[in-house]
């Protein structure tokens, strides 16, 4: 299964700022940044996946998933989880399913669930699967995170077995579900606003200058318009709060600093490369 993220916050067109819904993803919690191994953006979907950065993509066992599906717009959250549930089912030999649970987060309805897959068909897998789905005005939003194993005889799922002697192994399992459950639900959230705040969370940099009230304060971080890229800002800034796309191919990238009293917004071209930067100040 695989999936993707992020989609519309602050979009610099012409020089000015446009508010828009904005899907909140922070970074998963980890000792060490996951690393982003699938970044797919088209007038149809956006898809981005993430893995622990000591696995490899041709051998994944962690996987948070980030969609959203343009054309799902308007189906309820609810509804579209139940068809990803029968269509998991149909793909494993045996699931256990908790969910969807229907509710409302920011004026959106939301739905969560969990599905566990054993004896996935072709690729011999056991997966547990943890989602939430969110219903846009804009889009349908999903994200999910899911911890694959190699498929293990009888299995039966949702319920795992260790040995006497991997006590360890099975606390650090338990955990790890209690996280993933916890970020799905508290940490990702869909708002109308970027800027207003409520999708929190800073891009884990440290403060930059103060803010200047100008088109293009790139300078004031130490970037060139036209030449410093997207790689650089993110090895300065760390991943941003949100990363907006626009269906031009031009994309944002929102930090939030100084407790969250300064935003910031890169825009950059489809190659990557900054074409501006804007900063507000909020009261």
């Amino acid at each position: 299964m695989r999936s993707a993220w992020i989609v519309a916050a602050v979009l610099l067109v012409c020089g000015q700022a446009v508010a828009a819904e904005t899907l909140s993803v922070p970074p998963y919690p980890a000792a060490a940044p996951w690393k982003k191994i699938t970044d797919i953006h088209n007038d149809k979907q956006v898809w981005i996946e993430w893995i622990p950065a000591d696995q490899s993509a041709d051998d994944v066992q962690d996987i948070l998933t980030e969609q959203i599906f343009y054309a799902q717009k308007g189906q309820s959250a609810a509804d579209f989880l139940t068809g990803v549930f029968q269509r998991i089912a149909g793909a494993c030999r045996a699931v256990s399913v908790n969910g969807p649970v229907p509710g409302t987060e920011n004026g959106y309805g939301i739905a969560y669930g969990q599905v566990y897959c054993v004896g996935q068909k072709g690729a011999d897998k056991d997966v547990d699967i943890f989602i939430k789905a969110i219903a846009g005005n804009d889009a349908l939003y999903v994200v999910q995170r899911e911890f694959r194993r190699p498929a293990a005889p009888g299995a039966v799922p949702g319920l795992r077995k260790f040995p006497n002697d991997e006590g360890d192994a099975a606390r650090a399992a338990l955990a790890a579900q209690r996280e993933a459950n916890d970020y799905l639900e508290n940490q990702v959230k869909l708002c109308a606003d970027a800027t207003a705040g409520a999708c929190g969370g800073a891009g884990g940099a440290a403060a930059p200058p103060a803010s200047q009230d100008s088109d293009d304060v790139s300078p004031s971080f130490g970037f060139v318009a036209g030449k410093t890229t997207q790689d650089e800002v993110e090895d300065k800034f760390g991943r941003p709060m949100v990363q907006s796309h626009i269906p031009d191919g031009h994309h944002v990238d929102t930090y939030s600093f100084k407790d969250g009293s300064l935003i910031v917004s890169f825009l950059f071209d489809k190659d990557g490369v900054l074409v501006r930067t804007r900063a507000y100040a909020r009261n």
